[in-house]
């Protein structure tokens, strides 16, 4: 998995979705099987946890604390802000032009330390250059 599939996005790791970005790619399977565990949440970061592993781009404490961050970040927002989200991607807008995004963004970033941000972003802008490459 070439850093969370390359469909990771600098925005979508630091707005809301860095947690679904990664599992949504796991197999459908696996998340529902962390909905119906006795402790979703616990379920939830250890499907990202073998997800985000397959990339081979952090190292098991890095993976550890970026899917506790972002399990954390996901289970404090409001339906209606996914809902937000949502329809500023359906009209084709950013969804970090919004406000609680931003602040998210930040919490994020102190959640992960400014060494995993870093990294993230190396990674997230090295991913955005291969995927030119990968769709030819």
């Amino acid at each position: 998995m070439k850093f969370l599939n390359s469909k990771l996005l600098l925005s979508s790791v630091f707005a809301s979705a860095a947690l679904f970005a990664s599992v949504t790619h796991a197999d459908d399977n696996k998340l529902q099987q962390a909905y119906k565990s006795t402790n979703v949440k616990g379920a939830l970061i250890n499907l990202c946890k073998d997800e985000t592993a397959k990339g081979n781009k952090l190292s098991a404490a890095e993976v550890s604390k970026y899917c506790t961050c972002a399990v954390e970040a996901d289970g404090k927002m409001t339906n209606a802000q996914k809902w937000e989200i949502q329809s500023a991607i359906n009209a084709k807008k950013s969804p970090s032009s919004l406000a609680f995004v931003q602040q998210q963004n930040k919490n994020l970033q102190t959640c992960f330390g400014p060494q995993l941000t870093t990294k993230l972003k190396t990674l997230s802008e090295e991913a955005m250059k291969a995927a030119p490459a990968a769709k030819n």
